[in-house]
Order: structure tokens, then C-alpha cells, then sequence
């Protein structure tokens, strides 16, 4: 369990508190990660906190922790995850680039009917071809919890001490 907090004011995400949980099933154990936070950049960071700032951040949550059990499970560090994720993000990214040109590029006769059906194909191709399983992927992780139970922070978070001030030499932790 963690309390944190930033004095940053551009910062999009205030005081808040966070847990992990472990909960042993009967296919081994599944992981649970909560938190809750105050959001930041005042007025315009509570208009863009349900909309952007909170499924940003659990997607990156997600992705994260996928990466991490990737690591735990087929020993592949999370630097080099990350690094399949850009490729595997750039080239679908292409992908539907491409697709886009050939899809709305003024050509004519059968030449922009073929471009147009390449340029199709090319996009279903990026959007639903599988990511490797080495590949990090947000979506392979519940972003709800499962019951009512495991959505309840645990008690003792309340009972945190705030976190303590940063000791900072230059903008810089010392921690």
C-alpha cells in the first residue's frame, strides 16, 4: 500500500493512495492494483480526469503490469517488452497509415478500386493481427475487478501516514 503526492503543478494527478493484492484462485494467482487519486492542474485536470486522465492511466497501468508478467514468466526484461511494444505500435501505426493513403488517395478507374481493397485489407491486417506473446498488451488485463470484494481498497490504507516531502537538491530527488 502507498500514499503519494506531487508538489508539481502541471503534474495531472494529485494526492492520492494505491495497493496491490494478491488473491489465490484455482488457476494459480491473479493480481490486483487499486488506486484513487485527487486530480490535478485544478479546474481544467477535474474536466479532463474522467474522459482522458483515469483510462490513460489505467491503460498504462495495465500495460506496465503486463510487462512485468511477461518478465516473470518467460524471463524477458520489461525494457525489452517496451521495445517490442513501440515496433509492434509503429508498425500497426504504418499499417493503417498506409491503409488510409491507399483508401482516400484519388486515383482512378480499377486501379483506385484494387488500392481501395489493399488499403482494407492492410487496415484489418494492423487492427487484428495478434500481438506476439512477448508483446505487452493493456487489453489482457481485467480493468475491472472481478467482484465486489476485490474492488474494496484495503482497510489499512487509511491508516497511512501521508507521504513525506521530497528532499531535493536542484529539482532533483535525494531519496
Amino acid at each position: 500500500m502507498l500514499k503519494f503526492d506531487t508538489e508539481d503543478a502541471l503534474s495531472p494527478i494529485g494526492q492520492g493512495s494505491g495497493y496491490w493484492r494478491y488473491i489465490p484462485t484455482d488457476d494459480g494467482l491473479r493480481f490486483i492494483t487499486g488506486y484513487n487519486y485527487q486530480p490535478g492542474v485544478g479546474a481544467l485536470g477535474r474536466l479532463l480526469d474522467t474522459p482522458f486522465t483515469r483510462p490513460a492511466l489505467g491503460w498504462a497501468t495495465a500495460l506496465s503490469f503486463d510487462r512485468l508478467r511477461i518478465w516473470a514468466e518467460s524471463g524477458l526484461e520489461p525494457q525489452k517488452s517496451r521495445r517490442r511494444w513501440i515496433i509492434d505500435a509503429a508498425a500497426r501505426a504504418c499499417g493503417l497509415l498506409t491503409a488510409g493513403i491507399l483508401t482516400l488517395h484519388p486515383l482512378e478507374g480499377r486501379v483506385s478500386v484494387a488500392a481501395k481493397v489493399v488499403g482494407v485489407g492492410v487496415a484489418l491486417a494492423a487492427w487484428l493481427t495478434p500481438a506476439h506473446t512477448t508483446v505487452p498488451r493493456a487489453g489482457r488485463c481485467l480493468r475491472q475487478a472481478p467482484d465486489a470484494g476485490a474492488a474494496l481498497a484495503p482497510a489499512a490504507l487509511a491508516d497511512l501516514e501521508p507521504p513525506a516531502k521530497a528532499n531535493t537538491v536542484r529539482g532533483r530527488s535525494k531519496l
